[in-house]
């Protein structure tokens, strides 16, 4: 059997507001951490509130929650050494976003992702 041995969660927030003179972009308002309990409540969360299937992207299902303008999806990886990954996406959209694509910012997430996990492996 083999344990989870890396955890990356990812959250993107569409901005309200500019900082520092910079463009107000979700590529700003990227978070990663590697917190189990964050990784643990989101699967039970989306375990009893699954919301609908949106798109696929690389393997990943990203389902859009059915009471809020979220999108998120989940999934694991297996590395060398008997290693596992495990990932966790919740990409908050709303009114101020509406230019913005779940599908390109999955695009970006997954593409850091796996550059995450190449450099573990």
């Amino acid at each position: 059997m083999t344990a989870i041995t890396h955890i990356y969660n990812y959250t993107v927030r569409c901005p309200h507001y500019k900082e520092n003179e910079q463009v107000a972009t979700w590529l700003n308002h990227i978070e990663v951490n590697q917190s189990c309990e964050i990784a643990l409540d989101r699967i039970t969360k989306w375990h009893n509130l699954s919301g609908t299937k949106s798109f696929e992207l690389d393997d990943f299902v990203v389902r859009k929650a059915d009471n809020e303008e979220a999108y998120f999806a989940m999934q694991s990886s297996r590395l060398k050494h008997d290693g596992h990954a495990l990932v966790t996406f919740k990409i908050f959209l709303d009114n101020c976003c509406q230019d913005a694509s779940p599908n390109q910012i999955m695009e970006h997430l997954i593409d850091d992702y796996q550059q995450r996990i190449a450099k573990v492996e």
